[in-house]
């Protein structure tokens, strides 16, 4: 006997929410689209039109559509906290967009809620469950570079932002909206137990009031260093994804990983030499019979995330994104904006008001 889909409503018909969400569930075998919301009433004939839905303008009317399993929260981050309350108490499993919430507070209080009622809460972290980072995963774990001890991470780009997520009275800024990915990538490579946060917040290229040139390094007490660029005012683009172990580092560029490592066992013989007269005045040097590979990134291995949500709901799998590491990534977030204090303006010469 098959199993009978769980009917799922979206709320929020913009960018995210129209392209990757609804899309996704009108195909999903797990699930049933039945309903939506936005304010927009095009959008909302767009979405009867494609997907056959009932499509509503308020929320509290998606939320009483009948016999609703889960609510998908593809609003602005300041809608994010009232959204989840309603749709909890409703008695819905929920899945929001990154961030969880505008603030600390409001993400520690929908977790909470939904803990409170038995219900499910998973935010969607899009770069987690692409293929890149899950074969990212496999290549350390598979110990090649040995243990590690600093990742990179980096979003370059040269945008002039002049939406709703470049005001930071919506929950704007690329702390919250890039700095939601990166943060969750590092943490799940480096720990969640963070010793000390350096951030840096500016603002060049946007025209809102939010930062679109963020600087962050998280060291944990184990002294693994993470460090992550977000600059949408580069004319650049560096580096994407480093990671550096004791016998390696791996790069991550246009799509293809580069290997360039050692066994530990094959480094000829070496010992120290305490005297203050170096030999032949030269400086050491080592002749280290690195390895390296190349290969692309194994599309396969991207993973469901709609799939696991099903799978958590029906016979209780683990969430790929479970509230307390998006909890982490939020309590990280502040405390970024706390170290950072303010936003520092280095203006388009053009654009300075």
């Amino acid at each position: 006997m098959a199993t009978k889909p769980l009917r799922i409503g979206v709320a929020g018909l913009g960018r995210i929410g129209w392209s990757f969400h609804c899309k996704t569930l009108a195909a999903h075998p797990d699930f049933e689209l039945v309903a939506v919301q936005d304010i927009e009433p095009e959008r909302r004939q767009e979405a009867e039109r494609t997907y056959g839905v009932t499509a509503y303008a308020e929320f509290a009317d998606l939320l009483r559509h009948a016999d609703l399993d889960v609510v998908t929260i593809a609003t602005p981050t300041h809608l994010h906290h009232d959204m989840a309350l309603a749709a909890l108490s409703a008695g819905h499993h929920i899945v929001i967009e990154k961030p969880m919430a505008q603030e600390v507070s409001e993400a520690e209080a929908i977790a909470s809620e939904a803990r409170r009622r038995g219900r499910l809460v998973t935010v969607y972290q899009p770069h987690r469950v692409m293929a890149y980072f899950q074969h990212l995963t496999r290549i350390l774990q598979a110990g090649t570079i040995g243990e590690v001890y600093h990742v990179r991470r980096a979003l370059f780009n040269f945008a002039r932002r002049n939406d709703w997520q470049s005001l930071q009275r919506y929950g704007g800024g690329m702390l919250n909206n890039y700095g939601a990915h990166c943060i969750d990538q590092v943490l799940q490579l480096i720990g969640y137990d963070i010793r000390r946060i350096f951030c840096n917040l500016r603002l060049v290229a946007s025209l809102g009031d939010a930062d679109d040139v963020v600087k962050i390094l998280i060291e944990t007490h184990k002294g693994v260093l993470g460090e992550i660029d977000i600059n949408q005012a580069s004319a650049i683009r560096p580096y994407e994804l480093q990671v550096w172990g004791a016998h390696g580092a791996v790069t991550l560029e246009r799509n293809t990983f580069t290997v360039r490592y050692f066994d530990p066992a094959e480094l000829p013989e070496k010992a120290l030499d305490p005297g203050l007269a170096s030999a032949n005045r030269a400086y050491p040097s080592d002749n280290v019979p690195f390895r390296e590979e190349s290969f692309p990134v194994d599309p396969s291995l991207a993973v469901d995330f709609y799939g696991n949500l099903a799978s958590a709901i029906r016979e209780g799998t683990p969430l790929l994104v479970p509230p307390e590491e998006t909890l982490a990534v939020m309590r990280t977030i502040e405390r970024c904006r706390e170290d950072a204090g303010r936003i520092l303006e280095t203006r388009i010469a053009s654009e300075r008001p």
